[in-house]
């Protein structure tokens, strides 16, 4: 029983019905990640301008790439969660950060919008690795 901790089991009929659900929407996702890393990119901006208040952007920097890697490998990007994790987590762990911890964050940033602006799915191949290795 569901009750006892087990899930309920699901029928074919449901399980097809949200599998088209998501299939529907995995032809959008590209747009609304294109619309996020256009956030990312203009916050990261502010971020880098000299003077920048880090005390407000880089709550908003977390908040952006948090949504960004949550949806991400859902839909077939995982290196954007990946990338998105590790920044979220230096974000966490240096909340002033010195210009070498801005680089880093810049950097997974930018891996980010590179998976995106290139389609980048599943492991990304070579330019994944990359991108992991450079972050």
């Amino acid at each position: 029983m569901a009750g006892d901790g087990e899930l309920p089991e699901l029928s074919p009929e449901i399980l097809a019905r949200a599998e088209a659900a998501l299939a529907g929407l995995s032809g959008r996702y590209l747009e609304w990640a294109g619309a996020d890393a256009a956030r990312l990119r203009a916050c990261l901006d502010e971020i880098l301008t000299p003077g920048a208040d880090l005390a407000l952007l880089l709550p908003r920097l977390f908040t952006i790439s948090h949504d960004m890697k949550g949806q991400a490998a859902t839909f077939g990007y995982p290196l954007v969660s990946e990338l998105g994790n590790r920044l979220c987590r230096l974000i966490e762990t240096e909340p002033a950060p010195d210009p070498g911890g801005l680089a880093r964050m810049a950097r997974l940033a930018e891996g980010m919008m590179q998976v995106i602006a290139q389609r980048l799915d599943g492991d990304g191949g070579e330019t994944g690795r990359a991108l992991l290795e450079e972050a």
